[in-house]
């Protein structure tokens, strides 16, 4: 518990989420998931490509949001309202 959640490049996701921490904010419990989804952008031009999965998200106060992971780090791409 408490570990970060790892996505292989098959796709495997390591745990189901259960906490985020947005920032320095408190860690919010997760009650669904939905993911994850391969976003290959640029996959034609090497130089440029790069690939991230996708995930939403549920948090026990209501909110949903849509998370994204590239190279191990994770951010919010969007929050619905």
């Amino acid at each position: 518990a408490g570990e970060p959640v790892v996505v292989s490049a098959r796709l495997a996701v390591s745990a189901a989420p259960a906490r985020l921490t947005v920032g320095d904010g408190r860690p919010a419990e997760i009650t669904g998931w939905a993911g994850p989804w391969p976003v290959d952008e640029r996959w034609w031009a090497p130089a440029e490509a790069r690939r991230r999965a996708r995930f939403q998200v549920c948090l026990a106060d209501g909110a949903a949001l849509l998370l994204a992971v590239e190279g191990g780090q994770w951010l919010v791409e969007a929050i619905y309202d």
